[in-house]
């Protein structure tokens, strides 16, 4: 690593750069957003039948353990979840009626007492191929990435959290050098970010290999690509999928995305006031072994063969009680959670591979983990395995962040692809 980033790394101290704020233990409401095309198989291999929807359980945050869960909300799609506890809702991204089309966002009220949902309103996002969202976390805004169109909208909500239209799309042209995924512009998430009181979305977009940033007016909704900052580009044909944040008083913070198509995750460092970023390095989620002996060709349910291999899914950042900073990477095709420590990553050369830097690699106990989450008091770590129909529980060591399994029975859902909390307040 170059001496120059060394002593900037030095000058900003890891203890204050990952700052996070302890939650209090107690039982939550747990979210499971699913898929219901009907590529999916009817029942998988284990005799969990094909989703209906949204479905809720009860969380217990002091043993992991997730009981009662059942059909909260019939949906012909619920994709990627997005919650506001503190104001009882929920929202969505796909369709509660497949006859209004499939790229739609959703608002929905929690029943806190119960778990149970009701629809407040269904806005389309004028686009194509939804595939995730974030609401901020003051509950003005909504965003909504769309895979297939590669554009990204912003809704503005009202008082009560239902949607109104779009206000905003973002779109830049694009493309990436591996041309089956990449010909152009796919966009796959985007977050909300506050610093120093400006609101700006940062957006992945996987077929250019970047993730672009716009500030979002607080008046109007609308996005103006940002002056200081307009992109981060990843390596030429990495994929950017999903971002995790962690951020310092002094407004600098860091960006980690993890890159589907060459299974890497990296990481940038960026100073909005001084109009810099840069890219701190790029690691590989996988054993090189188990790259080169990826045939990269998969059969789908629906009997359509894709190439495919291993993709990478989901990243999360947690820092623990005892300080240690942790990324958690999670990979499609080998099956396994990653865990990374931050603070090693960036205090080595980002040509030097992983096992340096590496905490533990475990087994997600199936097929195809498509969604990943860490609950709201930081204890546990929860993935979907989507083809085998399972969704398993990590306790996470708070000194070291090595997650151990806390059950071989996981919880029954199929197809899940996104997931939320939000607390139980029984009624009185």
């Amino acid at each position: 690593m170059k001496t120059s980033l060394l002593l900037t790394l030095a000058a900003l101290s890891l203890a204050t750069l990952f700052a996070s704020s302890p939650v209090v233990a107690q039982d939550y409401w747990i979210y499971f957003g699913t898929s219901t095309d009907r590529t999916t198989p009817e029942m998988d291999a284990h005799g969990t039948p094909r989703s209906e929807g949204v479905y809720v359980g009860r969380f217990n945050s002091e043993t992991g353990e997730i009981s009662d869960v059942r059909l909260a909300l019939k949906a012909a799609s619920s994709g990627y979840l997005a919650s506001l506890p503190e104001k009882n809702l929920l929202y969505f991204v796909g369709t509660v009626d497949g006859r209004k089309g499939w790229a739609n966002a959703v608002a929905c009220k929690i029943d806190p007492a119960t778990g149970d949902l009701t629809v407040i309103n269904e806005e389309p996002t004028t686009g194509q191929g939804v595939c995730h969202t974030d609401v901020s976390a003051d509950g003005k805004f909504l965003t909504a990435a769309n895979y297939s169109s590669g554009d990204f909208s912003v809704f503005k909500l009202n008082e009560d959290g239902s949607l109104g239209p779009v206000t905003a799309k973002y779109f830049r042209e694009g493309s990436g050098p591996l041309a089956r995924r990449q010909s152009h512009p796919y966009g796959h998430s985007s977050y909300f970010v506050t610093l120093d009181g400006v609101r700006r979305l940062f957006m992945s977009d996987l077929g250019s290999d970047r993730i672009y940033v716009a500030r979002v007016n607080e008046e109007t909704g609308a996005l103006e690509e940002d002056p200081a900052i307009p992109s981060l580009a990843t390596p030429a044909g990495a994929g950017p999928r999903h971002l995790a944040f962690a951020t310092d008083d002094a407004g600098r913070f860091v960006v980690f995305s993890i890159n589907e198509l060459d299974s890497t995750f990296s990481a940038f460092q960026l100073d909005f006031k001084a109009g810099e970023s840069k890219r701190l390095g790029t690691w590989t989620t996988l054993q090189e072994e188990f790259r080169k002996g990826l045939t990269d060709e998969e059969t789908l349910v629906d009997g359509k063969k894709y190439l495919y291999g291993n993709k990478t899914a989901a990243i999360a950042y947690e820092k623990l009680p005892s300080g240690k900073n942790v990324v958690y990477a999670t990979n499609r095709g080998q099956n396994t959670v990653v865990a990374f420590d931050v603070d090693a990553l960036l205090a080595k050369d980002a040509d030097e591979g992983s096992d340096a830097t590496l905490i533990q690699r475990v087994s997600t106990n199936g097929s195809f983990p498509r969604f990943a989450m860490i609950d709201p008091t930081g204890k546990f770590y929860l993935v979907s395995n989507k083809k085998s129909g399972s969704v398993y529980t990590y306790r996470i060591d708070q000194k070291t962040g090595e997650l151990s399994l806390l059950s071989e029975e996981p919880t029954r859902i199929a197809w899940v692809i996104g997931g939320a909390f939000a607390p139980i307040r029984e009624s009185k």
